[in-house]
């Protein structure tokens, strides 16, 4: 039983660590978390697949351009793990995030989200690392910039 709750207290940490890495713009540390090849998927509220990706490298080129100068809260909570064998874990998080994206090119000013992200996680290298993650959303609220008449 305790390496059970060692292993999901292992990706619990692993999982902080992406919400902290993408709000501090840590973008080396972050692609660290991830396996070389990913799957990536992101879907609005409709199900519609917004963005998705194949390699880490491509995904935090994204991030890193997106995200220069805006400010970012993401959160997770209710974490369901669950333990596949001893190199593979399944995790379903609810999250929420807010972003105050900078001015430039075609971003909105805000934007407001909740959803669940349902991920798999691999033992590679002597540690956890993200293998898929699908971003569900439940609610996206944007907020435009407002256009100077």
């Amino acid at each position: 039983m305790q390496d059970q709750l060692t292993l999901i207290n292992a990706i619990r940490v692993q999982k902080a660590k992406y919400c902290r890495f993408v709000d501090t713009k840590r973008w080396d540390d972050l692609a660290d978390l991830l396996v070389e090849k990913p799957k990536l998927r992101f879907f609005g509220p409709d199900s519609t697949l917004l963005y998705g990706f194949d390699s880490t490298a491509e995904w935090i080129q994204l991030m890193r351009n997106y995200l220069d100068g805006a400010h970012t809260i993401h959160q997770v909570h209710n974490g369901e793990i669950e333990i596949i064998s001893d190199s593979e874990v399944r995790a379903i998080w609810s999250m929420e995030d807010y972003l105050i994206l900078a001015e430039g090119g075609d971003r909105p000013a805000s934007m407001h989200g909740y959803g669940h992200y349902h991920e798999t996680w691999r033992f590679v290298g002597g540690r956890w690392r993200l293998a898929e993650l699908e971003l569900r959303r439940t609610i996206l609220e944007i907020k435009p910039r407002q256009q100077l008449q």
